[in-house]
């Protein structure tokens, strides 16, 4: 089972009967973070000695989302926001109630960061108070879109590895970096070239994903072809972050040599060699433009400008320090 240290965590407190009013799962949001909300409320609403057990008729309910006393909220098909009636009819009103099993009710909020500010208010008095033997699992991709007064109330579990870019990609990007074909434009336009492949590959990759979550999902949620491409777009600019994190690195290496820090600082320590034979070419006013260039550059992707032009237009203009 995915996650199983964590599932344990929550389920020790649950024994205990003195477990969170809400927790905050931080991961994909028909992946991992709804395969353990899912296990969560089997160890809640299980009807067997040894919880769950995933096949007595209160793990089933779970799994069905046939349980009374458990209460779903999703954005919107159309607007893919979850709105302020969503709130107060769907959640408010019926988790306030009497449980119908005489036990705990709950809340499940998956997307929690579309909430928009009004129903995001609301939700927040309730979280403040909530009632007795509720419990609030909120499932969220995009942590910052949050509240903070939202994220402070909630037992924050996050599902996300380091962020690191996968492999090969994160090696074909650092090897187009350090490739020496970047001293004429005609080259630097070559390197941009195989970095925009390499987003283009990923926007592949993010597809491939999300199908792969909905086929391995606990619960199965019908959805329409703008929500779909909503959440490759979603998991896409996920890995895109990476991958510019990784452009920075190599950056950020080169201002630190340039600098003359120490070695074992070094981010990519089996590039060191290059990455010294480069610095010594590079001012520290021209190492510190890169950094603000490649800052510049996860600016202007964030604006949907294109990305190839973006990045051949970045390459160009910053000192590589190749001879």
């Amino acid at each position: 089972m995915p996650n199983d240290d964590t599932f344990k965590m929550v389920k020790r407190a649950l024994d205990s009967g003195r477990p969170a009013n809400a927790y905050l799962i931080v991961g994909p949001v028909r992946g991992i973070a709804m395969d353990l909300a899912v296990r969560i409320l089997q160890a809640l609403f299980c009807q067997s000695e040894e919880k769950p057990c995933g096949t007595c008729d209160g793990c089933r309910r779970v799994v069905e989302r046939s349980e009374p006393d458990i209460h779903w909220i999703f954005p919107e098909k159309k607007s893919r926001i979850i709105g302020i009636d969503q709130i107060r009819e769907n959640l408010i009103n019926e988790i306030t109630q009497t449980a119908f099993r005489d036990g705990w009710k709950a809340g499940v909020l998956v997307g929690v960061d579309r909430l928009n500010e009004a129903s995001a208010n609301v939700f927040l008095k309730t979280l403040e108070e909530p009632p007795q033997r509720t419990l609030f699992l909120l499932l969220t991709d995009a942590p910052q879109q949050l509240l903070p007064t939202i994220v402070s109330r909630c037992q924050r579990v996050d599902l996300n590895a380091v962020r690191e870019l996968d492999e090969p990609w994160r090696g074909r990007v650092i090897e187009t970096l350090a490739s020496p074909l970047l001293r004429s434009p005609i080259e630097r336009q070559v390197m941009a070239g195989m970095l925009f492949a390499i987003l283009a590959e990923m926007k592949e990759k993010a597809e491939q994903l999300v199908k792969e979550e909905d086929a391995a999902s606990a619960v199965v949620e019908e959805e329409d072809q703008d929500v779909f491409e909503a959440r490759v777009r979603a998991r896409y600019l996920e890995m895109r972050t990476d991958f510019l994190l990784t452009v920075m690195r190599w950056f950020r290496d080169l201002m630190l040599i340039t600098s003359g820090g120490a070695d074992e600082l070094v981010y990519h320590a089996s590039q060191l060699a290059v990455l010294k034979e480069r610095g010594a070419r590079l001012t520290l006013a021209q190492a510190l433009y890169n950094v603000a260039a490649v800052e510049e550059l996860a600016r202007q992707m964030e604006r949907n400008l294109s990305e190839e032009n973006v990045l051949a237009y970045t390459l160009d203009r910053i000192n590589h320090g190749v001879a």
